[in-house]
């Protein structure tokens, strides 16, 4: 029998999964690039319906791939992931996939046990490299300086945070300001609820970065299934889709770990109606001979 293990990897791979019975709708899976990572190798993945929308993106992990050490002084191991061509329309524009064996500086001890972080970046790698790219590195971690903190910290747009979100105080270069979800992550700091899965969010000059979510490796060696919510803005400032839930599943046929944002759904710019957008070619240009005049005096 052929399985999903069983093909050919290639960069690029289409698999029909059908939804029930032969009425039902059929559903495409295309992967991207594999990258190497413990002692296999990790790649995304989307999932489009058969009117071609996306229903499902994430990353695959194999078994192999949770071989990694644990140690204290082990260090993080990061992995870039393009998404497929057939994943234009998801507002994620790549993953980074980070394995992290232990904590880091000003990260509650809880949290810092071996785990597995995807942070989807909706933003484009040639604009993350403007999110403090002069960073102090004299230290364990790297960080922003004070110049680039203004910018980093620039309060978001009003809509663009998720309600009931906070700042956790931990900001990157690359990624942004982290914002945290304090329903899902008060109850793991005071230990009423393990830590197995979380979920954040990241920004940068006003606008929103990163959907972050992951698992513990602990966790996924357990081989169970979860789905949880992903709190949403009301005000986004790039079309596409977006997701409102991420889940944690294990393939026993294939053997493989899938971490999944789900839930997709289509949120759009409000566009500038042709009657302000005259009003505003107006105005520019009395402010232009505005200009011109004070020019001259």
């Amino acid at each position: 029998m052929t399985t999903l293990k069983n093909l050919p990897m290639v960069s690029v791979g289409t698999v029909l999964i059908a939804l029930g019975t032969s009425n039902a709708v059929q559903a495409a899976q295309f992967f991207g690039s594999p990258q190497p990572l413990g002692e296999n190798f990790v790649r995304s993945f989307v999932i489009l319906d058969d009117d071609e929308k996306p229903l499902e993106v994430g990353v695959i992990l194999t078994q192999g791939a949770l071989s990694l050490p644990t140690s204290d002084t082990a260090p993080n191991i990061s992995t870039v992931l393009s998404l497929p061509s057939e994943a234009s329309d998801v507002a994620v524009n790549h993953f980074e996939l980070t394995y992290r064996p232990h904590g880091f500086p000003g990260l509650p001890e809880v949290l810092g046990v071996p785990r597995f972080t995807i942070d989807s970046f909706l933003i484009s790698p040639q604009e993350r490299a403007l999110i403090c790219p002069y960073p102090d590195t004299t230290g364990s971690v790297a960080t922003c300086t004070p110049d680039e903190l203004a910018q980093v910290l620039t309060p978001p747009q009003p809509g663009v945070v998720p309600p009931g979100l906070q700042p956790t105080g931990i900001v990157s270069p690359g990624i942004g300001a982290r914002y945290f979800d304090p329903d899902v992550l008060l109850p793991i700091l005071t230990q009423q609820q393990p830590f197995t899965t979380l979920y954040d969010y990241a920004f940068f000059n006003g606008q929103a970065s990163v959907i972050g979510f992951g698992a513990t490796k602990a966790f996924l060696e357990t081989q169970s299934n979860v789905t949880k919510p992903i709190k949403v803005p009301s005000s986004y400032t790039k079309s596409g889709y977006y997701p409102t839930e991420y889940s944690v599943t294990f393939d026993p046929t294939s053997q493989e770990y899938k971490m999944v944002l789900g839930g997709l759904t289509y949120r759009s710019v409000p566009e500038i109606s042709p009657r302000l957008g005259l009003v505003m070619l107006g105005l520019l240009g009395v402010v232009f001979e505005c200009k011109k005049r004070l020019a001259k005096i």
